[in-house]
């Protein structure tokens, strides 16, 4: 009965959440931009992904697709950010259900897993987003599920399903998860496990998975060149890889931050941890350790380094946590320590959000207000994704000044980053996104 008032609570929470951010506009500039690459394939009636008319594949399409029905059901009601918000809660839906699997159906595993999760600020705060974040944890989540369920009870569905469910993690943001591989190799040979080598050497597994991402290149090289891969590998891959290098405890730090009086709670039974190592080395708490600790190990030595990356480990990392702290700890005391640090991040974020929200709504509105679909717009320099959202449209950037007078003379209002000194701009907008910067209508 007990367990139950704490499922009730958490549904709240997620409700609560789910209703406020149908209010909420376009967050980022970069929700921004992902809001336009849906909207121009579905005004397109296409499913090649465009920006601002032009081919996009600096990331791969599936997340666009899968948001197309949830955009078209908005669109008659001029409520399409609202409608796209539901493809994420439905996201951490499934992948919490994949929680539950995980979890062996164990209601009471399972709930002290949610609370630790809903306890990460970095977690909650992307349950609303509209980003690729919450489908990657999903497709992440079930390949991981599939994985250990293979492990548990090996199947020739289970293992195809968790190539398919890799593959199309890929198709949503790229290979950040592919360290589960190397993770599975090594998992290997520490544990001398067959079932591990069966699996990683699954030929119809890789069948599928190399045809599924190959079918994406093949498509975007035989339709438009190889050249519309440029920026996937120079910037997504190799400067993520390469770049000038955050410090290799950054993710590390950002673990700990999200998850602090867990591994606190850890931290003071160090002792006793020590003399149940050999237990948690085990499998499944062994298995689980591998799969969040060497993926994070090997994410440290990348040069650019974003928090946000290791939000698809925090289910494995929160199964891990709860399982351990249920051996050393009062079960009905952790339930009661996590619910408490439920409610103050659910305050954070949320209190956060709202203070954002009024001036974000003020520059969006003043920017909206500015802007009349009907005439003709150039940018200079670069274009603005808000703007495209607004104007529905793609919209020709400028490069050089003397186009800009060109423009200008033909009657085509011009939008640029940066003044003039030799015009007088009609309108000086603020960017909703960049404090301090501004957008100069001329």
């Amino acid at each position: 009965m007990e367990t139950k008032r704490y499922y009730l609570i958490l549904g709240l929470i997620f409700l609560i959440l789910c209703l406020l951010s149908l209010t909420f506009p376009l967050l980022s500039f970069q929700e921004a931009r992902r809001a336009v690459l849906i909207q121009e394939c579905f005004l397109n009636h296409s499913l090649v992904p465009t920006y601002n008319g032009e081919p996009y594949f600096t990331k791969p399409p599936l997340h666009i697709w899968l948001s197309l029905p949830f955009f078209a059901m908005g669109y008659p009601l001029g409520l399409e950010i609202s409608f796209l918000r539901l493809l994420s809660f439905l996201s951490y839906v499934v992948a919490l259900y994949f929680l539950y699997l995980i979890c062996e159906r164990d209601p009471r595993k399972t709930l002290l897993s949610l609370l630790i999760l809903f306890s990460s600020f970095r977690f909650l705060s992307f349950i609303y987003r509209l980003d690729l974040e919450p489908l990657f944890i999903l497709f992440s989540t079930g390949a991981f599920y599939f994985l250990l369920s293979f492990h548990r009870l090996p199947s020739f569905s289970k293992a195809l399903l968790f190539y398919l469910f890799m593959a199309l993690s890929f198709l949503v943001r790229g290979p950040l998860n592919f360290f589960w591989f190397p993770a599975l190799f090594i998992y290997g040979l520490l544990s001398k496990n067959p079932l591990t080598w069966r699996l990683l050497f699954f030929v119809p597994g890789w069948l599928l998975f190399s045809g599924l991402i190959l079918s994406w290149f093949l498509w975007g090289v035989i339709s438009f060149g190889k050249e519309v891969f440029s920026t996937f590998f120079s910037t997504d891959i190799g400067e993520r890889l390469t770049a000038r290098k955050d410090p290799f405890y950054y993710y590390f730090r950002a673990l700990l931050l999200n998850f602090f009086p867990y591994v606190l709670l850890l931290l003071l039974k160090s002792k006793e941890l020590m003399t149940r190592l050999k237990a948690y080395l085990q499998f499944p708490q062994g298995f689980y350790l591998s799969f969040f600790l060497i993926p994070l190990v090997m994410l440290s030595f990348t040069g650019e380094k974003f928090d946000k990356y290791l939000l698809f480990l925090y289910p494995v990392f929160s199964v891990f946590i709860s399982q351990t702290l249920m051996t050393l700890y009062n079960y009905r005391w952790l339930l009661r320590l996590g619910l408490v640090l439920v409610f103050i991040n659910f305050g954070l974020v949320t209190g956060l959000q709202l203070i954002q929200l009024e001036d974000l709504k003020f520059k969006s509105q003043a920017v909206a207000n500015s802007i009349n679909p009907k005439e003709k717009y150039a940018f200079y320099l670069e274009s603005h994704p808000f703007l495209l959202f607004l104007l529905k449209r793609p919209i020709p950037v400028l490069k050089e000044e003397r186009e800009v007078y060109l423009a200008l003379k033909e009657g085509i209002s011009v939008i640029s980053p940066r003044e003039f000194s030799q015009l007088t701009p009609k309108k000086i907008l603020p960017d909703p996104y960049k404090k301090g910067r501004y957008l100069f209508l001329y």
